[in-house]
């Protein structure tokens, strides 16, 4: 039997409110909204869709990306359970650019910009949370940038394989996007990316199995 859906527990498996106490995740749950439905696919979020506001994955995965005038995709971020996106919304009315794209059958919880500013204002706390989500934030862009620049094409792509296991607690991970999309997260081509993907299997450093990969060092 499948465990029912919990939005207080929801809540407090995201990081960005865990830590606050739990009459105020009460008081978020009463602003926000639980298990909209998006199959693979769809657009969960894109420019002018009217929408503002923070974003969390119940289940599923997500990519963010956006297109310059050519129509060419830059992938941004992944989004797994448990995962966020749209936190800088909550404090100023912006356009967004970017899309946000299903990448599995994906189910998501959110909250509106206008709802949450009534509630920040008397939760000071709740603010001083969220600036230290951004801050965690901002360490993986600048590490992230840090490798684009001084890593080498291979040593970048291990890094990020890396860096998934240790967040899914496994050594086996799973390419939840497609190559062309994780070679752009990297700066490199596509061609590159599956060269030197090949190059790490033989140098005994990942098994390849399709989309699963194993980190074996």
């Amino acid at each position: 039997m499948a465990k029912q859906h919990s939005p207080l527990e929801c809540l407090s498996n995201i990081a960005l409110f865990s830590d606050l106490p739990e009459d105020l995740r009460k008081k978020l749950v009463t602003i926000s909204t639980h298990q909209e439905y998006y199959p693979k696919g769809s657009l969960i979020r894109q420019p002018d869709d009217g929408k503002d506001g923070i974003i969390f994955l119940d289940k599923g995965s997500a990519k963010v990306y956006n297109l310059n005038e050519a129509g060419k995709e830059t992938v941004l971020n992944v989004l797994n359970q448990g995962d966020s996106d749209g936190q800088s919304s909550l404090f100023k009315k912006e356009d967004n650019e970017n899309f946000v794209q299903a990448l599995d059958d994906t189910w998501i919880c959110s909250m509106n910009r206008v709802d949450f500013q009534d509630l920040v204002k008397n939760t000071p706390d709740l603010a001083l949370n969220l600036l230290n989500n951004f801050g965690e934030k901002l360490v993986t862009i600048e590490r992230n940038s840090v490798r684009r620049n001084s890593l080498e094409a291979k040593d970048r792509i291990l890094a990020y394989l890396q860096d998934l296991a240790n967040k899914e607690g496994s050594n086996i991970v799973s390419l939840k996007l497609k190559k062309k999309d994780i070679a752009s997260y990297l700066g490199v081509t596509p061609e590159t990316f599956s060269r030197k993907l090949k190059e790490l299997e033989k140098d005994g450093e990942i098994r390849v199995d399709k989309r699963q990969i194993e980190i074996l060092n």
